[in-house]
């Protein structure tokens, strides 16, 4: 199809755009090297199996917002299948060989799967930019108190606009090409769609037919190899940028636990998280692969009580400080400014509940909260800024063991309880089978002592072997950690794991959430 000329403009343009392209990623690549620790590609097999399941199925997007979510789909599915198509249609350029018809049934399926996928895609496409920037979506909407810079409110309009009439744009034009083809050739009950269409060229002559051709070849073609060079900076490199995290973060199969830090290393004279660089390798990558759905937001409880925290910023943000500083980072200068400057405000930073909602909504595996506790022991550790109520907390923990700073007997529970329990410690009982990890809650809230106590008669009506550590049981310091105190849980952690070890423990149960959550998964550390 293409002349001699075409062919050669068109080899020059891709190795322009190739270099380009390959100039933007190695960007990318070195702006997130910039972070700590490592990517992972350990179980490497598997990683990809979930990587690629989580691309193709869309199934994290597709578990909230049924509607929404079916058309965000829509989009990403165009992008992969468009790869072939683009393929298809380089090799028709060159050749004029249409590698469709070459297979029977498979390229009628082929054809007419893309000819009515091609018109249900740009109406996905112009349902968002609708979405947008006429009904003004609520979910796409911050609180005023929320940091949001404008910078990043004019980006991400831009970024969408920009890729929605892309999509358009390029889908489009090839669909119109392939209406000419068949005016000019033949009719193809297997793209009806195409077919109904080209009926509008039926009064041209054919050599306007082919200089159309070739006019929409190029631009459906030009723009999507213009647009791969941009596609690193816009916000949607979450499409490849998604998959990638799922394939590198430290747990695939579900969201992190918090990292320990070694005090006990030297060279190490910055504990939590300042600036851009001292996040995770992860953590960063986490902004390039954020949606920007705000699904984090809508499950903040933080958020929904009108606090100025909203997860979805604090990713947006990092996002366009790297596109606006991208030549700074990838180059290796330091950050000009700390993240509670432009990322996350100081209000927002202490309201977080660390509940986790937000790591389990999110369909590309962010981990936003755990950036925040990061910035907290910063906070806590390099400035000593904190809130004065963690004071007393932290205090308790480390005096008397219990985030309330109560000198009690923990076992007072038991003599309190209404109904007589039988609750032996490992002294009295040192053939236990089951420890009972009764937790602060259990031993000093009312609330939780009524837990504990019906949890005991429970344990004693089943005629359980267990036994308690009583007045040996300390707070697991999981407050401490999630409040950014990661020496003082360091510590802590330290003195249980040597009390369990030494009572020789082989199972443990507990009433409190926190506990179980502290004991399983990151006392293991």
């Amino acid at each position: 199809m293409l002349t001699n000329i075409e062919r050669i403009l068109f080899i020059i343009f891709f190795i322009v755009m190739s270099f380009l392209t390959y100039k933007s990623f190695r960007s990318m690549h070195k702006i997130i090297n910039r972070g700590q620790d490592k990517l992972y590609f350990n179980r490497l097999f598997s990683r990809i199996i979930k990587a690629l399941t989580v691309f193709v199925s869309q199934k994290t997007v597709l578990k909230s917002r049924p509607v929404v979510s079916f058309l965000h789909s829509l989009i990403a599915w165009a992008f992969i299948i468009y790869i072939i198509v683009n393929i298809g249609d380089v090799i028709y350029g060159f050749t004029a060989f249409n590698i469709s018809y070459s297979f029977g049934i498979i390229g009628n399926i082929y054809r007419i799967f893309i000819d009515i996928f091609s018109v249900t895609a740009i109406l996905a496409t112009a349902f968002f930019l609708v979405r947008r920037f006429i009904f003004s979506s609520e979910r796409l909407k911050y609180n005023s108190n929320v940091l949001i810079n404008e910078d990043t409110l004019m980006g991400i309009r831009r970024d969408s606009l920009i890729v929605g009439l892309f999509i358009i744009l390029h889908i489009g034009f090839r669909f119109i090409g392939e209406s000419i083809i068949l005016r000019m050739e033949h009719a193809d009950a297997w793209q009806p769609l195409a077919a109904m269409t080209s009926v509008i060229w039926s009064g041209l002559s054919i050599d306007r037919l082919v200089i159309l051709q070739h006019i929409f070849w190029w631009i459906a073609i030009g723009l999507i190899m213009a647009f791969i060079p941009y596609f690193p900076n816009s916000k949607h490199a979450h499409l490849f940028m998604g998959p990638i995290n799922y394939l590198t973060k430290k747990n695939p199969y579900g969201y992190s636990t918090i990292g320990s830090l070694d005090f006990e290393d030297e060279s190490n004279e910055q504990f939590g998280v300042a600036k851009l660089e001292h996040l995770d390798k992860s953590h960063i990558l986490d902004a390039y692969a954020c949606i920007m759905c705000n699904r984090c937001q809508d499950v903040c409880p933080a958020y929904i009580t009108d606090k100025s925290l909203s997860p979805s910023a604090l990713e947006i943000n990092k996002r366009y400080y790297i596109n606006k500083n991208k030549k700074s980072l990838a180059a290796g200068y330091e950050s000009q400014q700390i993240l509670t400057q432009f990322a996350i405000n100081e209000s927002a930073l202490w309201a977080c509940t660390t509940c986790a909602a937000c790591l389990e909504i999110c369909p590309v595996g962010n981990e936003p909260m755990l950036d925040i506790i990061q910035i907290r022991r910063d906070k806590v550790m390099m400035e000593s800024a904190f809130p004065k109520q963690l004071q007393g907390a932290f205090t308790g923990m480390e005096r008397n063991q219990n985030p309330w700073n109560l000198n009690e007997d923990r076992m007072k529970w038991v003599r309190e309880s209404e109904i007589e329990i039988k609750v032996p410690t490992v002294e009295e009982n040192p053939d236990y089978e089951v420890l009972y990890w009764v937790g602060c809650a259990g031993a000093f809230d009312q609330r939780g002592q009524k837990i504990a106590q019906a949890f005991a008669r429970i344990m004693n009506a089943a005629k359980v072997n267990f036994a308690v550590l009583g007045n040996n049981e300390n707070c697991t310091g999981d407050s401490a950690r999630r409040a950014g105190n990661e020496y003082l849980f360091a510590m802590m952690a330290k003195a249980n794991v040597e009390t369990l070890n030494s009572k020789k423990v082989k199972k443990i149960v507990t009433t409190c959430p926190h506990c179980l959550h502290t004991l399983k998964n990151e006392y293991p550390q």
